[in-house]
């Protein structure tokens, strides 16, 4: 009986550990909320509340720095504050317009967020922030830096951008994708790889 038991708590561990591998590349990504699962917001006019949150997938190296850059939209969205992922946080510099670098207490295996934003829409136009590379001149991708020796510098994927006032129903960009790490082939569908 012990024995059968634990053959099954093996299958158990070792089926859990074949559906959390984690990528050949880093992904970055805006979402709804903390669950990572939405990148569409809607709300009543004439304006309304919403949060912007930025989630990282490592890839099979973790991640320890990341730098990356949003482009908000010229009109209908007013950036506001930005709360920061302090637990796990050790440095961030810069902010989210002109460009943030962010470097963790230790390695990151598995998606985690470093920033959210409060925004306020005051359009009903559908906009979109979107994820683009630090203004630093010498920096020309979104980016993280993985925990190999070294510490190399990789381009990361950018996952989605978020979407505002975009019908969730009917809008190809609000698909929603699973939050599981089997779902490879919806985040692969969703980048054009």
């Amino acid at each position: 009986m012990k024995r059968s038991l634990l053959l099954a708590l093996t299958v158990i561990l070792v089926a859990g550990t074949a559906f959390a591998q984690l990528p050949q590349e880093p992904y970055i990504g805006l979402f709804t909320s903390d669950f990572h699962d939405s990148w569409c917001a809607t709300g009543s006019m004439p304006f309304y509340f919403t949060e912007m949150w930025i989630f990282c997938l490592p890839n099979v190296d973790g991640m320890i720095c990341a730098e990356f850059a949003i482009s908000y939209p010229a009109v209908g969205v007013i950036p506001s504050t930005v709360t920061s992922n302090l637990p796990i946080i050790s440095i961030q510099k810069g902010d989210l317009t002109a460009g943030m670098s962010v470097c963790y207490l230790e390695c990151q295996y598995d998606w985690h967020w470093c920033f959210h934003q409060s925004l306020v829409v005051n359009a009903p136009d559908p906009i979109y922030a979107e994820l683009i590379p630090h203004t630093a001149p010498e920096i020309t991708q979104v980016q993280v830096a993985d925990c190999r020796e070294d510490f190399p510098i990789i381009p990361a994927i950018k996952f989605t951008n978020f979407y505002i006032n975009y019908d969730p129903m009917t809008a190809p960009e609000c698909q929603v994708a699973g939050t599981e790490s089997k779902t490879w082939g919806a985040i692969k569908a969703l980048t054009g790889e």
